[in-house]
């Protein structure tokens, strides 16, 4: 076994001479219970499965009762350690799946050992081939050069590995990318998870508003909650050079936040640490955790997430916990969900009016229920707006407040006019947003600056690697472009990311359609209405696609309920635009475009659907079309 020593808490482990020590005591271990002790802080804070155990303790070939053999190498080690099973301080059993190192661990390098000194054989010369002892000195023997190189070399020898030791010493790992994986949820209730994704998340936030590094968005580290993946397989997945992992336990109104930074190209701790404090005082580790990180990757974090918090004045614990609720909701992404987001985040304005976060949040939900719900949508953008507003009025540095306004700009008329300043400031706040990258890529598409809307769609998945919606988009960016082949392979990602999720379905019926597979056409185009039937977007794709292969009466339904949805203001006039273009009822769908003018931005990007290039020898067609936003 390899000569290391970790330490942790009060204890250091010595796996070569198989021994645990504490500064009072020492314990030896045998080789079962070293090997599961030197797994566990090998990959602290991580689930090791009862697999994984198994493949470390014991070769293939070796028959024994492997479960009976890790229950009582654990107790061992819990022993050693006077840990327990009920009250875990070192090691948590996941029911079913294997067992958690709960601290941070260190791993130090041990000293070089005591070794006999071996000379050189180019130095040595045989006594016997001098019996008086007149052994000839360099002068005389012609080696004095050989001597003195040998001495230079030394030197420099010497000189280089100390400049290489001292850079190591002064300039740490160079670090131009990183993740945030889940804090894990180590509270006695487990109801608590939403807290500790709400902590992950404001670090994350702070993190990308203040360092020049790329961040990864939170969409994308969530799906690790619970993983059992390597680090270093997790860094590859996402790209990344670095991983900040821990967890958060929460009891009455302390909060416990353990966190550490690990290089992932070498699997190695550069940095960890544990918070023990009063929940009122949490802004504060996520303020603290963001600055030694940053610390750590060779950058200065900004204070402004430190502003931020001094502005709001003192926090309530319980308007925090609204607020962490609301999120969680918000990034479930359903009608639903978004439902009850918004009114966490009232709670939490009525209990403090100035808490501008709480407004912020607000917007966003707002802002987005017009795209998952029925809802009408001038009531909901008004609102969002006005919510919006008031964040910036406490406090105009909250990006997630400028992205919800240009979100709305991007889908109200009224407020068009500000969209694309509005995700301009989001960025210039939080280059690290996907969501404001994302929603700007909108802007541009929506300006006819194509090409450009292709590379922001890009940067937002570069942030969001694992995001369905922005494959999705990005995917759909590319048919617009008709980058076919492109597209495709980012919608069946977006697929395979979301399985239940409808729009990359519409958007590869479309390309499937134009690149002449109109059986497959179809089949994703019912696969989409299956998923979702009760948005009017995936109606209308899909009522074209119909229409367009003879399946009128199953279209006309959808134009129907389509229509319906139109009268009551939830749902745009280009969704029912597409069916009348299947059907060969233009008339109907330039009347569509043109209603769809007067409520959108110009016609709301109605030429990033090919479906609509019939139309452009039409004058009607040509107004609006010169009629389009600028930038």
């Amino acid at each position: 076994m390899p000569d290391r020593i970790y330490r942790f808490a009060e204890f250091e482990l010595n796996t070569a001479e198989a021994e645990l020590r504490t500064a009072n005591s020492s314990v030896r271990l045998q080789e079962k219970p070293l090997l599961v002790l030197k797994v566990l802080v090998e990959h602290p804070q991580t689930l090791i499965s009862r697999q994984q155990l198994r493949e470390s303790m014991w070769d293939r070939d070796t028959f024994v009762d492997y479960e009976q053999g890790i229950n009582v190498a654990i107790k061992k080690v819990r022993d050693a350690l006077g840990d327990t099973a009920e009250n875990p301080r070192f090691i948590q059993t996941v029911a079913k799946k294997g067992y958690r190192f709960l601290l941070p661990v260190e791993l130090v390098e041990p000293p070089p050992r005591d070794r006999p000194e071996t000379p050189s054989p180019l130095a040595v010369t045989r006594a016997s081939e001098y019996p008086d002892g007149s052994r000839p000195g360099p002068f005389l023997r012609g080696g004095w050069r050989l001597a003195m190189l040998g001495a230079g070399v030394f030197a420099v020898l010497v000189l280089w590995l100390f400049h290489v030791q001292t850079a190591k010493a002064r300039y740490p790992t160079q670090i131009h990318s990183l993740a945030v994986l889940p804090l894990r949820n180590l509270s006695p209730d487990s109801g608590q998870d939403y807290f500790a994704d709400g902590v992950t998340e404001e670090v994350i936030t702070n993190l990308a508003q203040s360092l020049p590094l790329r961040i990864i968005s939170r969409t994308s580290v969530m799906r690790y909650r619970d993983t059992s993946e390597p680090v270093t397989q997790i860094a590859r997945e996402l790209g990344v050079e670095a991983i900040v992992e821990g967890a958060v336990a929460r009891s009455g109104n302390r909060v416990t936040v353990t966190v550490q930074l690990i290089d992932a190209a070498e699997d190695r701790h550069l940095w960890a640490r544990k918070y023990d404090r009063d929940l009122k005082d949490v802004l504060d580790i996520e303020t603290e955790v963001s600055h030694e990180i940053a610390a750590q990757v060779g950058a200065t974090l900004a204070a402004q997430p430190v502003l931020n918090a001094a502005k709001s004045g003192p926090l309530d614990p319980a308007v925090y916990e609204l607020c962490l609720l609301g999120r969680y909701h918000w990034n479930q992404r359903t009608a639903a969900s978004l439902a009850k987001s918004a009114e966490y985040y009232q709670q939490a304005i009525d209990r403090d009016p100035n808490y501008a976060p709480a407004y912020a949040g607000l917007a966003s939900a707002y802002a987005l229920m017009p795209s998952y719900n029925s809802i009408n949508m001038k009531e909901s953008y008004t609102k969002a707006t006005t919510a919006a507003h008031h964040a910036l009025e406490l406090d105009d540095t909250l990006a997630e407040a400028h992205a919800a306004l240009g979100m709305v700009g991007l889908n109200w008329a009224p407020a068009w006019g500000e969209a694309g300043a509005e995700l301009r400031r989001a960025l210039e706040l939080n280059p690290n947003s996907a969501t404001a990258h994302h929603w700007f890529a909108f802007y541009l598409l929506f300006v006819n600056r194509d090409s450009e809307a292709v590379s922001e769609m890009e940067r937002a998945r570069q942030l969001d690697p694992l995001s369905m919606i922005v494959n999705a988009d990005e995917g759909h960016f590319l048919y617009q472009a008709r980058r076919y082949q492109e597209a495709r392979t980012r919608l069946e990602q977006a697929i395979e990311l979301g399985p239940e999720f409808a729009q990359p379905h519409e958007t590869l019926a479309l390309v499937d359609l134009e690149t002449g597979h109109v059986s497959d056409a179809l089949k994703e185009a019912r696969t989409s209405l299956a998923l979702d039937a009760s948005d009017p977007a995936t109606m209308g794709v899909a009522g074209y696609v119909l229409a367009s292969n003879g399946q009128t009466v199953e279209a006309r339904k959808l134009l129907a309920t389509v229509n319906q949805m139109i009268r009551r203001g939830s749902a745009y006039p280009c969704s029912a635009a597409f069916i009348y273009m299947g059907l060969g009822e233009r008339n109907q769908a330039l009347a569509a475009i043109e209603q769809n003018a007067k409520i959108g931005p110009g016609v709301r990007g109605v030429p990033q659907w090919h479906v609509f290039d019939q139309l452009r020898a039409d004058p009607r067609y040509q107004k609006l079309l010169f009629a389009q936003p600028s930038s």
